[in-house]
């Protein structure tokens, strides 16, 4: 327990040094690419942020969030009393750029609302009616911070929410459930896997399928009344965070017969179509690698796209952790090569929409290359990789195009259709290979998609989003203007693909029930031709070369949780759609419109330019009492505007008598960040004046000053930064051993200084969910003070420029796909008469021994590790334990004093101090003229093959999560070294000694186990 009390201090002291050099500063850069002019809008209930080059959507937007806000406010039979802002981006890569939330955003990460301020935060590169469903949904959490939180921050900070019940609302009031939804919980539920809906934890997929499910089935059984009576229970818990009681308030249902009915409604929605709809293996034969079961090391192929040939298939895939092109066999799914193996810095990740019903991969019309977007920095590159050796050959930027997709290489060989997003309108485009130009072929108001090329390269097959559905048209190559509506009604007819005689269209539609089947549509009799009847879903259907005189298909298939790649001979279809009984739209095509159309009130624009601060999250406060009785404290507060450019920090520490502030201003506006910062920082390092005993002195530091520092990203990965500022500090300098009374002597400086730095990082690490797990990070900083003044015992101590110079690098290398090797070396050193003081010790540094033991102006160590799971999870009653891991480690460094102002000028050694057989560690002997007598450092003892003054140590250990705690226990062993100590003859000055080597006294091989809490470096 005192150990543990002593790392509690550790965790709050947050500081590894004796001065306050800034913490290191590692992570990918989030980089805002332009510069976004903001403009607000005043609608009746939402103040609405846009910049000029996305005023046409103003409109829109407008309507879109006035309609929901009216349908949400009569369902929930509530309204809100403050205004709601909405801040709008044009694309999705814009989006990213929000400061709102200073983590990277992932593309899958579609909007956010957040408590704080009540902020709706989305883009708007959507089709229109998944635009006005997106609105709906982060409107609904609105709606739900108002309803719970009743505007109280203390509420909405100290609640914890179920997600099921946050996002299954939102996604139920939204209405943003599909057809690619209903078909992963139908999937679900035929093979049983329906959890208890109140113990459905975390932040996934299945948060919002089955919380929307949960509301369907509320308000199918209880109406829009029984969800408000739940909002307005559950909110009288919502402290205690218990849902048994708001279910049994307002259903009079236990928690577990709530679950009982809840399954049974999904069994009796989902379970007949499983007696009458049939599998991917009634029809075909799978071509990759079968998984079983739903376990963890499953994965998922997908996208196909075919050879000219038709022998090899690209695909997209999960087999090799993460998302991958490779290339297989179309026969049996050998895989023949992966086009994208291993980690690069080259790009981030392939980019697909195949779970939007999108095709993501094509082959060049030779057969010897693949092309795939893939996200660089903020765009997406169409990159070109040789088939046969694996080669990235070409990365094409396409400017003027945001949200390129679905590829696909023309007969001719000189053109790729894509779909893209110009100007906040999406159509389809060509790139042309040789001369760069790009093409809009499209051109209408319409969302469209999923190019196709003819054998013969003269047509284009295309989706276009008309409403809610999705319809096959195709259009002239030559002549955009020549467009041809090929499928009607209501369904969702996606990723059309010719056949190879250019006499058939194959596509997957839902028409048939909501399920995605494979279809067959004539082009010379307009036939219609259902061909699968599953109870999964149909994708991405492609024709292969002629077997034994008849053709058949390759697709993606989805059942028991996994899309797989199956191979079919089309046989008698399933139904047969004449075209005299299909369906036709009006002759005017309309694209979607909210219920409500507004009109702009131009006197209600106007510049965003007053910055107005509120705080941005749950002040933080830290309270905790050391083994030695030191009583700690630290408390955080962040500041910061609507937008997220202007950001504010205050930090409160304080360790016994010493007390700490520090302040900060950060402008995240444009790319190149700047920053002011203040701190008055107090500080100790301890001295241990006598070997064998326990008696230890605190010796003082004290830093006051503020400054101003620019950062500048080159990329997601790199970045460059500087800064400027002025200090004043007081210290204890050691002076070295008294010999007369045996203890330490210090020298007490204040100087001032103005300080000029400069730090280069560089983060290429990826991570799992138990941390780093590839990659490298480091930091290299340097600092460069002239002393202006000082003050005090400078007669006893110079006092001048001191420069410091710090490395911190670390490496991560994977051994399998949840064991790594892990590796940090450290360097710090400070040169000049007016040098710092570093420390380190125990903790991660260099464990088996004391926190802070050893200290100078030189210091290093390297740690190396090996990291593997040992236990996923163990339940107790007061808990449980997660990721239970292991290691085993060896650390090596030490801290030590060097530079020639050191030294003394005649006999130029340091010295470890013994009198009568007594060795006095950490010592600086003074000569009785005010010289040091100092040696040279040396880490290696070559005569007797141990360490010197360096420290070695090994063992291994294992850490877990309790709760939000990281708890870390680990054995180590320390490696011999030994000591070069000073016999002294006399104790009246001048000294004089005789120089020996022995084993240090203080660190025989031993072993110490230790308990603490602390993050893996």
């Amino acid at each position: 327990m005192r150990r543990l009390l002593w790392s509690v201090l550790l965790a709050l002291l947050a500081a590894a040094v004796l001065c306050p050099v800034r913490a290191f500063a590692f992570g990918k850069n989030k980089i805002v690419y332009q510069k976004f002019d903001w403009r607000i809008y005043r609608a009746p209930h939402f103040d609405v942020y846009y910049y000029p080059e996305e005023e046409s959507l103003l409109q829109e937007v407008v309507s879109d969030a006035e309609s929901q806000y009216v349908r949400l406010s009569q369902i929930l039979d509530h309204e809100i009393k403050f205004r709601i802002p909405l801040i709008y981006y044009k694309t999705h890569a814009e989006f990213e750029q929000t400061n709102i939330v200073l983590e990277l955003l992932p593309e899958f990460v579609g909007a956010f609302a957040e408590p704080i301020e009540n902020r709706m935060v989305l883009p708007m590169d959507v089709p229109p009616d998944k635009k006005y469903s997106l609105i709906g949904h982060e409107l609904t959490h609105v709606f739900e911070f108002s309803i719970l939180y009743q505007e109280s921050l203390s509420r909405a900070f100290r609640s914890n929410v179920p997600g099921w019940i946050m996002e299954g609302l939102a996604s139920h009031l939204g209405q943003d459930e599909d057809n690619f939804d209903r078909m992963i919980i139908r999937d679900a539920v035929v093979n049983g896997l329906i959890p208890p809906i109140h113990r459905v934890q975390g932040v996934n997929f299945i948060i919002y399928r089955y919380g929307q499910a949960a509301f369907d089935f509320i308000e199918e059984r209880y109406g829009s009344e029984g969800i408000r009576n739940f909002l307005w229970e559950y909110r009288k818990s919502l402290l205690a965070n218990n849902v048994d009681k708001p279910l049994k308030d307002a259903f009079g249902l236990e928690a577990d017969e709530f679950d009982r009915q809840f399954k049974k409604f999904l069994q009796k929605k989902y379970l007949p179509a499983l007696l009458e709809k049939k599998e991917a293996e009634d029809y075909g034969k799978e071509i990759a690698p079968k998984p079983k079961g739903y376990r963890e090391q499953e994965f998922v192929t997908f996208s196909p796209a075919l050879s000219p040939s038709g022998e090899l298939i690209a695909a997209l895939t999960t087999r090799y952790e993460d998302l991958d092109v490779v290339i297989i066999s179309a026969k049996d799914g050998n895989v023949f090569r992966n086009l994208t193996k291993g980690f690069t810095n080259k790009f981030e990740y392939p980019v697909y929409g195949a779970f939007q019903g999108k095709k993501d991969l094509t082959w060049s019309p030779e057969g010897d290359k693949v092309a795939f977007f893939a996200r660089r920095e903020n765009e997406r590159a169409l990159l070109i990789y040789d088939a046969l050796r694996g080669d990235l050959e070409r990365m094409v930027s396409i400017p003027g195009v945001d949200d390129e997709l679905s590829p696909a290489w023309s007969p001719g060989g000189q053109t790729i259709a894509f779909e893209g997003n110009r100007g906040g309108q999406v159509d389809l485009f060509t790139y042309n290979l040789e001369t760069a130009e790009i093409k809009n072929l499209t051109q209408d108001e319409f969302y469209d998609g999923n190019p196709a090329w003819s054998p013969d390269g003269k047509q284009i097959l295309y989706n276009r989003r008309i409403n809610t559905s999705e319809k096959i048209f195709m259009v002239d190559a030559d002549d955009p203007s020549r467009k041809v509506q090929l499928t009607f009604g209501d369904s969702l007819d996606i990723q059309p693909s010719f056949s190879r005689d250019g006499k058939k269209v194959w596509y997957s539609s839902d028409a048939n029930g909501g399920i995605f089947n494979l279809y067959s549509l004539s082009l010379e009799s307009g036939e219609i031709r259902r061909l699968t009847d599953v109870l999964g879903g149909v994708f991405t259907p492609l024709e292969m070369p002629d077997e034994d005189g008849k053709s058949s298909l390759a697709y993606t298939y989805y059942g028991n949780g996994l899309f797989r790649l199956f191979r079919v001979t089309p046989g008698e279809p399933e139904a047969v759609i004449r075209p005299a009984d299909q369906a036709r739209e009006p002759a005017e095509l309309l694209p979607f419109q909210p219920p409500l159309q507004l009109s702009l009130d131009e006197d209600k624009k106007k510049k965003y330019d007053k910055t107005r601060y509120h705080v941005e999250n749950a002040p933080s406060v830290l309270v905790g009492v050391a083994d030695d009785g030191t009583v700690l404290s630290n408390a955080q507060i962040l500041l910061s505007d609507l937008l997220g450019d202007h950001r504010m920090f205050f930090d409160f520490q304080s360790v016994s008598t010493f007390s700490n502030f520090n302040y900060a201003y950060l402008n995240l506006k444009n790319r190149l960040n700047w920053s002011l910062s203040a701190t008055d920082f107090r500080d100790f390092y301890v001295v241990q004046s006598l070997s064998g005993q326990s008696f230890r002195t605190r010796q003082f530091s004290r830093y006051t000053g503020a400054s101003g520092d620019i950062s500048y990203p080159f990329n997601r990965a790199y970045r460059i930064g500087a800064g400027v500022g002025y200090y004043s500090r007081s210290i204890d300098r050691p002076l070295g051993i008294n010999v007369t009374t045996g203890q330490t002597e210090f020298a007490q400086i204040s100087e001032s200084f103005p300080l000029l730095s400069w730090s280069f990082s560089g983060d290429t690490t990826r991570f799992k969910e138990f941390g780093p797990y590839h990659g490298r990070r480091f930091e290299l900083r340097q600092d460069w003070a002239p002393t202006v003044s000082a003050s005090g015992d400078t007669d006893l101590f110079r006092s001048g420029t001191f420069v410091n110079s710090i490395l911190d690098y670390r490496a991560y290398h994977r051994v399998t796909s949840r064991s790594l090797l892990a590796l940090r070396l450290v360097g710090v050193v400070s040169n000049g008469h007016g040098y710092n003081i570093y420390s380190m010790g125990g903790l991660n540094q260099l464990r088996g021994y004391d926190y802070r033991e050893f200290f100078g102006n030189r210091l290093s160590f390297l740690n190396a590790e090996f990291r593997f799971p040992l236990v996923d999870a163990l339940a107790f009653p007061f808990g449980v334990i997660r990721d239970l891991r292991g290691f085993l480690f060896f650390d090596l460094g030490s801290a030590w004093f060097g530079g020639r102002e050191f030294f003394h000028p005649d006999l130029g050694f340091e010295v470890k101090l013994a009198v009568n057989g007594q060795v006095f560690p950490n010592s600086f002997v003074n000569d009785g003229s005010g010289n040091i007598i100092r040696r040279r450092f040396d880490f290696w003892d070559s005569k007797n093959g141990k360490l010197g003054d360096g420290r070695a140590s090994y063992g291994f250990g294992w850490g877990f999560y309790l709760g939000p705690f990281q708890l870390t226990w680990s054995y180590a062993r320390q490696l011999p070294n030994t000591l070069e100590v000073c016999e002294a003859q006399s104790l009246t000055p001048p000294v004089t000694c005789t120089i020996t080597r022995i084993d240090d006294p203080f660190h025989k091989t031993g072993s110490i186990s230790t308990f603490y809490i602390a993050r893996d470096f």
